[in-house]
């Protein structure tokens, strides 16, 4: 973490077996761009020499001397995207790369998390360090897969973002493109093989746009813990692709990972990551410790943090996730998790947007209901068969016009229902 003297900042950081962590790597025709324009200098920074923009499709190339206030970082970051950017750090030396990482090293970073179960917003602290830490675990995950580029659609509004999207690519030197949903078409990107930090919307983004997709030779997706769209299955089934799961959240920054497509498959945590519950071979929610915990609103380091994630732990450094807390509910003695339903009501509902949310019920207790926009012509009983074949009958099936997510893809307040 921090030194004496404030956090480490080396000339050139070096993230073990991440291709270009110490020197900009070449990325396959993007310096070489035909036709490209020498458009004035995106730098900024004394010392460092002029980047000519890229030709952009409405991506706009950001300069380096202003990263805190566009894309920002944390809380300082817009709510919302006003359109797509690239940040070209294959472009800058090693020396001028290592100066612009140190102003975003240089620092602390205000994150906003609503935490478990929709409680208050609650104002979370992370250093520079702790997300160059976080970034690094990434960088070293997806390193075994040679990406030359890097297209995010998470917004750096968020930890995973401010990691994934901006602190990664200003680790290895790899030019970042974020993607803003559906907001615009995708980029023009030239590298052979990238890494798509992802959320579920990115796969039925993807979804829109096949022949850029299949014109790359490799795609690694990072992605977030959420349940996979039924979108997803046309990559798992790509021998191009890979996948590589993180597991995290605001406060904790990310602490496991698995690599593959089985949704079933068992979590490792990271290597600066301990298990503080529960024990081996017990159930219960997952709480950790390690140097990347974000401060406490009076300043203070915790020594764990309880996360909103049910896991069986298997061994030392290995568990199960059983789900979210806040989207499990138990129904006839059964245990359902309201995003695995949502997923495979999208799956049954082609063209529908899905969304299950918890519901209080005075006589069942623990209920949930269905939210469906689009789809073609559909009826709430349809949608209300499809679910009880799934296990798990809703409370009530409501048909809305769309449904409100957040940038995550999360879903926001249900939209209110029409007065009788």
């Amino acid at each position: 973490m921090s030194g004496p003297d404030g956090p480490g900042v080396p000339d050139a950081p070096s993230v073990p077996g991440v291709p270009g962590a110490s020197q900009a790597p070449s990325v396959s025709g993007v310096s070489g761009v035909p036709g490209a324009p020498q458009a004035p200098s995106v730098s900024g920074v004394p010392g460092v020499p002029a980047v000519p923009a890229l030709p952009a499709q409405g991506y706009a190339t950001l300069p380096f001397e202003a990263l805190r206030e566009r894309p920002g970082i944390g809380a300082a970051a817009p709510d919302s995207t006003p359109g797509g950017w690239h940040l070209p750090w294959d472009r800058l030396g090693g020396a001028e790369a290592a100066r612009v990482r140190g102003r975003l090293l240089a620092g602390e970073y205000e994150f906003h998390t609503s935490g478990t179960g929709g409680e208050p917003v609650r104002r979370c602290v992370l250093t520079g360090e702790q997300l160059r830490a976080d970034a690094a675990h990434g960088a070293r995950l997806l390193a075994p897969y040679a990406p030359e580029a890097v297209v995010s659609f998470v917004p750096t509004r968020h930890v995973y973002g401010a990691s994934a999207t901006l602190m990664l690519p200003a680790l290895t030197g790899l030019p970042v493109w974020f993607w803003p949903a559906f907001d615009g078409p995708p980029p023009p990107v030239t590298a052979r093989r990238i890494a798509v930090v992802a959320i579920p919307w990115t796969f039925r983004i993807l979804a829109r746009y096949p022949r850029w997709t299949a014109s790359f030779e490799h795609i690694v997706f990072l992605h977030g813990s959420a349940e996979l769209p039924p979108e997803a299955q046309r990559f798992r089934d790509d021998a191009r692709t890979a996948l590589v799961e993180l597991l995290g959240s605001t406060e904790t920054g990310a602490v496991a990972h698995r690599s593959g497509w089985e949704p079933d498959g068992p979590w490792t945590l990271l290597d600066d990551v301990t298990f503080a519950a529960p024990g081996v071979g017990a159930e219960g929610p997952l709480a950790v410790a390690g140097p990347r915990l974000a401060a406490l609103p009076d300043g203070g380091r915790p020594a764990h943090h309880e996360m909103d994630d049910l896991v069986r732990r298997l061994g030392d450094r290995l568990f199960l996730r059983r789900g979210r807390r806040a989207h499990l509910i138990r129904a006839n003695g059964i245990r359902h998790d309201l995003g695995a339903i949502a997923a495979r009501l999208r799956a049954a509902l082609p063209g529908a947007d899905v969304a299950c949310v918890r519901a209080a019920d005075r006589a069942e207790g623990e209920a949930y209901d269905v939210l469906v926009a689009g789809g073609g012509p559909l009826t709430a009983e349809g949608v209300r068969a499809a679910a009880r074949g799934l296990g798990a009958e809703p409370r009530r099936v409501r048909l809305v016009d769309r449904i409100p997510r957040g940038p995550l893809g999360k879903p926001l307040a249900p939209p209110p229902e029409p007065s009788a």
